[in-house]
């Protein structure tokens, strides 16, 4: 899995980047098939000082794309609430997934009780034909 962290209008440094890595891969843990992940941190000049940072991240898992974005007072802040956001996404992303293959994986009451019935009338078939061959050789 391939992390790029990318920082605008600020500085990241050091201390920034290992946190956000550090916080990025306890995410990361969770989506395993995970290909790629950006987080892009932006400072933005605003009157709000709420609302100066914004944190834009991006999961690639095999062709679906999870993104959350938001906003903070800080660098920190703003990409501690865009993990929390992705954190859920995955999290239903992932129930999704398993939904789906359970419901691939899972075999009607109508089909078994049709695989039954087929498999009963090919064990007739064949004593059918068994006693037509023997008494045919009679």
């Amino acid at each position: 899995m391939e992390l790029k962290i990318e920082s605008r209008n600020f500085n990241l440094g050091r201390r920034l980047d290992a946190l956000v890595t550090r916080k990025m891969e306890q995410l990361l843990r969770h989506l395993p098939a995970a290909d790629e992940a950006r987080v892009e941190i932006i400072h933005e000049p605003s009157r709000s000082r709420e609302e100066r940072y914004l944190a834009k991240v991006l999961v690639n898992i095999k062709g679906t794309v999870i993104r959350a974005e938001r906003r903070g007072p800080s660098a920190l802040s703003a990409t501690h609430s865009a993990a929390g956001t992705l954190d859920k996404l995955a999290s239903r992303f992932k129930g999704q997934v398993y939904r789906s293959q359970r419901t691939r994986d899972h075999v009607s009451l109508g089909q078994l009780q049709a695989d039954e019935a087929f498999e009963l009338d090919r064990e007739l078939a064949r004593d059918l034909l068994a006693e037509d061959e023997a008494s045919l050789s009679v």
